[in-house]
């Protein structure tokens, strides 16, 4: 009698050795390719004072993490400021997004008409 319940365990033992898959781990995913940044310009109303507002978006293996939002005030340098920011978001892979009074082609930023 007592031999009964060790074939049975070594009977489990071999089945599920016989059936085991490895796990699915959910960790390991494709890696997702890199996305092109955008960049998108409004022309609406802000206060005087107020060159542009600007809101980056910054990403990490295609899903959004961090969103900041600042303001350039008016001011002598505020068109170089404001290059300067759109430029190197764009290149280290943020999306931009620009509400200004001006015109996107008085401030530099190409359109596609």
């Amino acid at each position: 009698m007592l031999r009964s319940p060790i074939v049975f365990l070594s009977l489990l033992r071999a089945l599920a050795w016989f059936f085991w898959s490895t796990p699915v781990s959910a960790t390991k995913s494709k890696p997702k390719p890199p996305r092109r940044p955008t960049l998108a310009y409004s022309v609406s109303p802000v206060p005087d004072h107020i060159f542009a507002v600007v809101r980056t978006s910054w990403f990490k293996q295609g899903r959004p993490v961090e969103v900041d939002e600042f303001q350039i005030q008016e001011s002598d340098d505020a068109l170089k400021a404001f290059k300067y920011v759109v430029e190197q978001a764009l290149r280290q892979g943020a999306d931009v997004c620009v509400m200004s009074t001006y015109p996107p082609e008085a401030v530099g930023v190409p359109t596609d008409r």
